[in-house]
């Protein structure tokens, strides 16, 4: 698949994958707001944390879609070739 192609899906995924974050995280604004619940810093932890491993998912997936393809050939030496 071109690069160009594969950074356009990705890119369009961000954006989504942002504004579903965003408005998770403003949700949970304002269930905290109006609930104040007993225990908040743990109910951020269930907003943030997979907030966190989604952004790390992502960025490991930009790494592997982006770097160059390699294949790696090994030929045995014929008779009396050098080879360093």
């Amino acid at each position: 698949m071109p690069a160009t192609l594969v950074a356009l899906v990705f890119w369009t995924a961000i954006v989504a994958v942002v504004v579903a974050q965003v408005m998770i995280l403003r949700s949970t604004t304002r269930v905290l707001r109006s609930a104040a619940p007993e225990r908040p810093v743990r109910e951020w932890s269930f907003a943030i944390g997979p907030a966190l491993v989604l952004a790390l998912v992502l960025f490991l997936s930009w790494r592997a879609a982006m770097e160059p393809r390699t294949i790696e050939v090994q030929l045995p030496a014929l008779p009396g070739e050098l080879r360093t």
